[in-house]
């Protein structure tokens, strides 16, 4: 029987976050440690974890991340994970008034870390997960084969977005599946406050056991399921040590269920494709 796609994904934004949330986050050191603490304490821990239960990941690194802690793309590609497009800068894309400036913005991004890994990178993920109007002709003219972006549905699909139509395959996110939506904290965020590890692990471990019951359903009524789980973290939020464990319990719980598979995006579109060829 065909197994679920399960992928794990991460935005290693080291400071990036903060600063494009506010430029003059630059003057505040301590703000800024939030995200060095990311690249610094939360990356190396979480390899460990996904080398202790063999999971493939998929990492989006903003470009400025890899000039500013360059151990960053070599730790990540030395354990055979997927590094995925995340911008230069990690600007919002709703903010670009101009397509070139946006442009720029991403093919900088990839012209740092590609040399670094010899390879294209085949995937984009937005910051702050919006595109602009000129986003997806980016996209095509950069030969993007994969978005991680869009939320509305559970399932693999080609991306659409202003009712144009692509061949480039979407891998579904949602803010219920994003540690941000639950930790991502500073005293400049007004109206945050952090939420109990238990109350969010329940919360993604309900989220899998739904998809996993449905996907289940769906193929053994013969329909070939594109349902899948995508989880989307941050080093500096899911990398702290209690916060890492509630990933340690969800990867255990998820390979409790014998039809799943944790897959790179690379790995997941390649599946998708094969099947729209049949």
């Amino acid at each position: 029987m065909k197994k679920m796609p399960v992928l794990f994904t991460f935005d290693v934004d080291g400071e990036t976050l903060w600063l494009n949330r506010d430029p003059e986050n630059i003057d505040r050191p301590v703000t800024l440690s939030l995200g060095e603490y990311g690249p610094r304490e939360g990356l190396p821990r979480i390899l460990k974890l996904l080398e202790k239960y063999d999971v493939p990941a998929t990492f989006f690194v903003p470009g400025k991340t890899a000039e500013d802690f360059p151990w960053v793309i070599p730790s990540i590609n030395e354990k055979g994970h997927e590094i995925a497009n995340h911008s230069y800068s990690h600007k919002w894309p709703d903010r670009y008034t101009e397509r070139e400036e946006e442009y720029n913005d991403y093919k900088k991004g990839a012209d740092i870390i590609e040399p670094m890994i010899g390879r294209k990178l085949k995937g984009y993920r937005s910051p702050a997960w919006e595109f602009s109007k000129f986003t997806l002709g980016i996209l095509k003219e950069m030969g993007i084969e994969y978005s991680s972006n869009m939320m509305g549905t559970d399932r693999i699909e080609y991306l659409k977005a202003f009712d144009e139509e692509t061949d480039i395959v979407e891998l579904p996110c949602s803010w219920v599946l994003d540690d941000a939506a639950y930790w991502l904290y500073s005293v400049r965020i007004p109206g945050k406050a952090m939420q109990p590890l238990e109350s969010v692990e329940k919360c993604w471990k309900d989220e899998f056991d739904v998809l996993y019951e449905e996907f289940m359903e769906e193929e053994n009524a013969g329909i070939d399921s594109d349902i899948t789980y995508v989880l989307t973290c941050h080093p500096q939020i899911i990398g702290r040590p209690g916060k890492a464990r509630v990933l340690e319990n969800l990867i255990k719980h998820i390979k409790t269920h014998p039809n799943v598979e944790f897959v790179t995006a690379p790995q997941a579109v390649a599946q998708f494709k094969a099947k729209q060829k049949k």
